[in-house]
């Protein structure tokens, strides 16, 4: 383990994450934030800047000169996992010292008397935005006068800096790291293979750093571009870049209590419009960057050619069916009408399928059959190179094909086929790494799930009064959601609730599930190998 190069890349992510910040202390500090409570945010965010930059200049100091040149894998999984661990700890610092802005102190919001932000609620909303998850332990507290929720009772400073996270954390702030050193660019692969969704890192360049810099560049393109129609269908500026950062990070993040279903509750004219929107980015999001890259250079044919993403077509589509047949058949009134039931269906099964978590109803109430197929979307994720969580649909679609050549030789013990994507023979290693990946993503579901029913033991969401099986419902949907980097589970952890109501256990537990997910498990797991550490 080449520890100085770990600790180096780890200081250039900590004066990333202060540089970051400027524009929460900015907005707090330059009237961006309420009079009465923007002495208080000035003071989180200033302090947040000079703890990261501090971090920063004492491992930068540290090692310099003392790098090599010599790269491994190990130093690829260490950079990506600890990074990640100490930018999570680095942004909930800010966000905690914001809990003095209120006059009940520790009470963030005012609403909830009984319920207290500490370092791990903090921490807690860092993880999940950092790794695109949007759970929070904030969301609508009924007993708010006026209707109005803990989010939207946040300043906007607070809430700039939570979906920042999300954004920095999509394409990963890590790769923007490989794009700022040219030191790294000969032999950082390990690290961006590393971090980078998907069973292959796939280089777009020969040299890492202009990879790294073409993905941002895209990622930051497509941002743009959806602040810019946000905003042309007059929806506030901040709002605008928050829900932007949300989308094609595909974290989720809103401000808003109701998330997208906010403007259509409000009666705003132009809630369709948002919700058409952010349906087609989400989907730009949760396909491969390395597409959207070759047709910004005239290719379309990567479109059309990628497996994957035909297979993926096939799912949303087949999923949407069902959703839709689930509504039709079993939802009511409120679906009588086949304009809403095609809005909310298509809607709920693209946020889902591509991990972002928006909702534009409260799809915890719909039929039995809906909300399975909606979490086992969440299973499966988006596609390879993308801001999507999940599995990914490659190795669904390999997986699949895998099952398929087994059984076909339960008929015919002696056949030997390859198994092919597009014109590609997947070789028999990376076979058994996906094999393998899948039995670790079930794996960690299932322990997680006893351990978070045993910490959620005695604990009850006060704000949920849910059936008998609300507590096994909770436990199973919020461990997916985690894992999957999605968010809203079901029942207690639904599309309506929150993770507030949890004990601190229970957060920070489901704060490392989000970490698997993002760094899709091998990345961490193998951490705690010794053999790492001997090299």
């Amino acid at each position: 383990m080449n520890w100085y190069l770990v600790l180096r890349i780890i200081g250039v992510l900590a004066g990333i994450m202060a540089v970051a910040m400027i524009p929460s202390l900015g907005l707090a500090a330059f009237g961006g934030d309420p009079e009465g409570i923007a002495a208080v945010t000035t003071s989180a965010f200033g302090r947040g800047i000079t703890l990261s930059a501090l971090v920063s200049a004492i491992l930068l100091l540290t090692t310099w000169g003392r790098v090599g040149n010599r790269f491994s894998a190990s130093d690829g999984f260490a950079i990506a996992t600890f990074g990640w661990l100490l930018l999570a700890v680095l942004a909930a610092v800010p966000l905690y010292l914001c809990k003095g802005m209120t006059p009940l102190g520790d009470d963030l919001t005012g609403a909830s008397p009984n319920w207290r932000f500490t370092f791990v609620d903090a921490f807690f909303e860092a993880m999940g935005g950092l790794t695109t998850t949007s759970s929070s332990v904030f969301g609508t507290d009924g007993s708010v006068e006026g209707g109005r929720g803990l989010v939207e009772g946040l300043p906007p400073s607070f809430l700039f800096m939570r979906s920042l996270c999300h954004w920095l954390g999509g394409m990963g702030i890590v790769v923007l790291c490989l794009a700022l050193l040219p030191a790294l660019s000969a032999g950082g692969y390990q690290v961006f293979q590393a971090e980078v969704p998907g069973p292959a890192a796939e280089k777009l360049r020969p040299r890492l750093r202009e990879t790294a810099a073409i993905l941002w560049g895209v990622y930051a393109a497509m941002t743009a571009v959806l602040v810019l129609l946000f905003w042309l269908g007059k929806m506030p500026l901040l709002d605008a870049i928050c829900h932007a950062f949300g989308t094609i990070s595909t974290g989720g993040c809103s401000t808003k209590d109701a998330s997208i279903a906010h403007y259509a509750q409000m009666g705003h004219p132009s809630a369709l419009y948002f919700e058409v929107v952010t349906i087609v980015f989400m989907l730009f999001s949760s396909i491969s960057f390395l597409l959207h890259f070759q047709a910004l250079r005239g290719s379309l044919e990567g479109y059309r050619r990628n497996e994957e993403l035909r297979f993926y077509a096939v799912v949303l589509v087949a999923s949407t069916l069902l959703v839709g047949l689930g509504l039709a058949l079993w939802g009511g009134s409120a679906y009588a009408a086949k304009a809403t039931l095609a809005r909310h269906a298509v809607f709920q099964v693209v946020s889902i399928a591509t991990s972002t978590g928006y909702y534009s109803a409260d799809f915890d109430a719909w039929p039995a059959l809906c909300r399975i197929v909606l979490i086992a979307l969440a299973f499966g994720g988006g596609c390879a190179a993308s801001t999507a969580g999940g599995l990914k649909q490659i190795r669904l679609l390999v997986l699949f094909r895998y099952c398929h050549r087994e059984v076909m030789r339960l008929l015919r013990p002696g056949l030997e086929r390859p198994i092919r994507v597009g014109d590609a023979i997947v070789d028999s290693r990376r076979v058994s790494q996906i094999v393998g990946l899948m039995v670790l993503w079930v794996g960690v579901i299932v322990v997680g799930s006893v351990v978070l029913a045993f910490l959620l033991h005695g604990a009850d969401n006060p704000s949920f009064d849910g059936h008998h099986d609300s507590h096994l419902v909770t436990v199973l949907t919020a461990t997916v959601a985690c894992v999957s980097n999605v968010g809203p589970g079901l029942s207690g952890a639904g599309p309506t609730q929150n993770y507030g109501w949890m004990p601190a256990g229970a957060k920070l537990l489901l704060s490392f599930c989000c970490l698997l997910g993002r760094l899709e498990i091998y990345s961490v797991i193998i951490l705690l190998l010794p053999r790492t550490w001997r090299g």
